[in-house]
């Protein structure tokens, strides 16, 4: 079957459009099954019915014109199972319905399988014969192997499809993701750094031939220093022959081979990288069709040239623009990086195609205030650059080319939006209190978004997690250590007397460095957190001996042990710590200033520490759970991970059972203990945390107001009656509509316009 499936799906990869692809597709998948008929249909949502695009052995003049609704017949019933179905005799049930149409009243057997993509139904595969059979289950398992291949690709045509629609008849689309930073933004779309492929745009015109070619050349010219480099870095490791495969790539990149095409399919009028696709398909296309297998392959190294070129094009194109006023900054996969490079004045909005609305770059979008959408999947990133775009990060939703009404409804939103900041904002000179008198310490995540913290630094309890690897990810090599001491002393001089948590270095996972890039096939299981700086106890030694000294004549400072199993991890970085604080009493001397051992604490954020609050209680100053990669390892999800992000829940109740019984333990052991993680971030999660004992909740700088608004309103003794009912849910959604039913019962509705974002403003567009 791997042999068939391999044969299908390359033949169907090589052909030039989506007629084409479905055309070779029925026909390869009848031949394969040795089946008289097999056809496609495609639902329409637009229509609520299925259309016929592709078949061999119905009426051809049916495909496109042929029409079922979503319903009626069996083609109907199979996408309502979303299962498949399996007949010997298809006349004889119940749901078939003849078409005279499509002359399918000679066929009985009936095998049909739904085309799914992300829980939707996007279409329909039906193989059909005449002799009365079942097909059996090695067919009928080939079929739903070959939809789910088809799935993903659907979903890219009808995405790409609405968008060429939508220019012609100035339609606006919606596409949903996740919401990661709340809020609402309108303005253009500026695509950086996407995942490139010639699928990701579709052929265009140019205007200026002299300018795309200039392009073009540019982009070969940077493509040659590109395999120039590639062959001095293997010159000590392979020989002068096996090098030789890049003199074969430079060749293949002169005039005569590659250049002379694309520069005359540019004077035909297309783009440079329109021009770069045609002839790059087409030159694969030849090899692919070559008989001699290592012929064949060269396909391979055709794609993986002008893939290159086409990468070189787009980083010139990027260079030559320059941010608008209002940019909805566009991406694959966000970094930080990416953040850090728009001016902090022009950037309105994020959206990232891969990732989740849980990853370390999300939570950074939130800290700056920067609404941010999440797995946007199969959003055609150039077909979206330039357009004027709404971002509603309340709901999730991404508007492209919107009307004039659209904008109208979404500016008078914004505006209602910025009242409602102002309603919080009020507050923000009071104290965090109970109306029953608890008080609680509400502290700032801070990293590189520390100076838009500043001025309300005097209004927050401290900073409760400081982000150390926030500068190390901005750096090209590892920052001395009287740089980290530079920014360490920024830090605790802003927020002197209060207390700073300054969590060591945290790389891994999501969190790369440029120029300590770890390759691992499950970064989040790796190394990462202590780990590393155990492993590098001269990295370590430098950003602990810097920490001492940027506190030294304040002692605001306390370290955090980011990512610790088991006790031994503590024992050794403590160790080291205790190093460098003698190293440095005898290394470095001030008449002013004394270096002063700072209070310790870990992360409470893998399962296996929270078992150990008796030994932390013996061996540190304090713990601070990490609710964000406590919720992602409780619940085995990739918070990274669009297709299963919705899973990634902290109102799960393992959740909530396992962070009260942490409040208890700790305050069992007298271990000072609080909350670092987006829960503690979210009203409803801050209610539910105080009641758990929970008195120090550390979150982004923006969420700090509504938070301590709630709080100021609420007593109590009701919030730990409202806990104790939602431990007993066996849902997450259970527990969260527990939770809203309460916030509207106490006057405080406000609050879920702010965490669970605004109906959509029309119906239908």
């Amino acid at each position: 079957m791997l042999a068939v499936l391999r044969q299908i799906a390359e033949a169907v990869s090589q052909q030039p459009d989506l007629t084409s692809s479905l055309k070779c597709f029925v026909s390869s998948v009848r031949h394969a099954i040795n089946t008289e008929c097999c056809s496609v249909y495609f639902a329409d949502y637009s229509q609520d019915d299925f259309v016929l695009m592709a078949t061999e052995g119905l009426n051809p003049s049916a495909v496109g014109n042929f029409r079922i609704g979503f319903t009626e017949g069996l083609v109907g019933l199979v996408a309502q199972r979303e299962e498949p179905i399996n007949l010997a005799f298809a006349q004889t049930h119940p749901r078939f319905m003849l078409a005279p149409e499509v002359k399918e009243d000679n066929y009985n057997a009936f095998l049909a399988v739904p085309i799914v993509h992300q829980k939707k139904v996007m279409g329909v595969i039906v193989v059909q014969q005449k002799i009365a059979r079942v097909f059996t289950q090695d067919e009928e398992s080939l079929l739903v192997t070959l939809s789910a291949q088809l799935a993903s690709q659907l979903a890219l045509v009808e995405i790409k499809e609405l968008l060429k629609q939508d220019e012609i008849t100035h339609q606006t689309s919606c596409l949903k993701g996740l919401s990661g930073a709340p809020g609402i933004a309108i303005g253009h779309a500026f695509v950086v750094m996407p995942k490139l492929d010639f699928a990701s745009f579709e052929s265009q015109k140019c205007q200026s031939v002299s300018a795309e070619i200039a392009l073009f050349k540019q982009a070969v010219s940077a493509t040659r220093q590109d395999f120039n480099h590639m062959s001095v870095q293997l010159s000590d490791n392979v020989s002068s022959e096996t090098r030789a495969v890049f003199q074969v790539y430079q060749n293949l990149l002169d005039a005569k081979s590659l250049g002379n095409s694309v520069e005359r399919e540019i004077n035909e009028g297309w783009c440079a990288k329109s021009a770069l696709k045609i002839v790059i398909e087409n030159l694969a296309n030849q090899f692919l069709a070559m008989q001699d297998e290592y012929l064949r392959e060269r396909a391979i190294d055709i794609k993986d040239i002008g893939l290159r070129v086409l990468h070189h094009l787009h980083d010139t194109e990027q260079a030559h623009k320059t941010y608008p006023e209002n940019t909805i900054l566009v991406a694959d996969v966000l970094t930080p990086t990416m953040l850090a490079e728009v001016p902090r004045e022009k950037i309105a909005g994020v959206i990232s195609v891969s990732g989740a609305a849980n990853s370390h770059a999300s939570i950074l979008t939130r800290a700056l205030g920067i609404p941010a959408i999440w797995g946007v999947s199969e959003l055609p990133l150039l077909q979206v650059d330039g357009k004027e775009v709404i971002l509603d990060a309340y709901a999730g939703r991404l508007y492209i080319s919107p009307s004039s009404m659209l904008l109208r409804e979404y500016t008078q939103i914004k505006k209602q939006e910025g009242l409602l900041h102002d309603q919080f904002e009020s507050e923000h000179h009071l104290a965090a209190e109970t109306l029953d008198g608890e008080h609680v310490k509400l502290l700032v995540n801070a990293g590189l978004e520390l100076s838009s913290d500043l001025a309300s630094a005097n209004f927050m309890d401290g900073v409760g997690l400081y982000r150390t690897e926030a500068w190390f990810m901005q750096k090209n090599a590892f920052p001395t250590q009287a740089e980290q001491e530079n920014w360490y002393r920024q830090v605790l001089s802003a927020y002197y007397p209060s207390p700073v948590v300054m969590r060591t270095l945290d790389i891994g996972g999501d969190k790369m460095l440029s120029y300590f890039d770890v390759k691992e096939e499950n970064p989040f299981l790796g190394w990462r957190g202590v780990r590393v700086s155990l492993d590098h106890p001269e990295l370590f030694l430098d950003q602990l001996k810097a920490m001492l000294k940027a506190n030294a004549g304040l002692g605001n400072l306390k370290i955090l042990f980011p990512m610790v199993t088991d006790v031994s991890e503590v024992s050794q970085a403590k160790r080291l710590l205790e190093r460098a604080y003698y190293e440095l009493e005898d290394e470095w001397s001030d008449e002013f200033y004394t270096i002063e051992m700072p209070e310790v604490g870990v992360m409470l954020e893998v399962p296996s520490s929270v078992f150990l609050i008796p030994e932390w209680a013996e061996k540190v100053d304090f713990c601070s759970v990490g609710s964000n990669d406590l919720t992602q390892y409780l619940l085995a999800v990739d918070r990274t991970n669009a297709r299963v992000a919705e899973l990634f829940n902290p109102y799960h109740p393992a959740v909530l059972r396992v962070l009260n019984t942490i409040a208890a333990q700790c305050q069992q052991f007298e271990l000072p203990f609080s909350l670092c993680g987006e829960l503690a971030a979210d009203p409803e999660g801050a209610i539910l945390l105080v009641a758990m004992g929970y008195r120090g909740l550390s979150m982004n700088s923006g969420s700090i107001n509504q938070v301590k608004w709630a709080l100021r309103r609420l007593e109590v003794r009701f919030m730990e009656d409202l806990l104790a009912e939602c431990l007993m849910q066996p849902s997450a959604i259970l527990v969260q509509r527990l939770v809203r039913n309460f916030i509207v019962e106490h006057g405080l509705s406000q609050l879920l316009y702010t965490c669970h974002g605004l109906n959509d403003p029309i119906k239908s567009v």
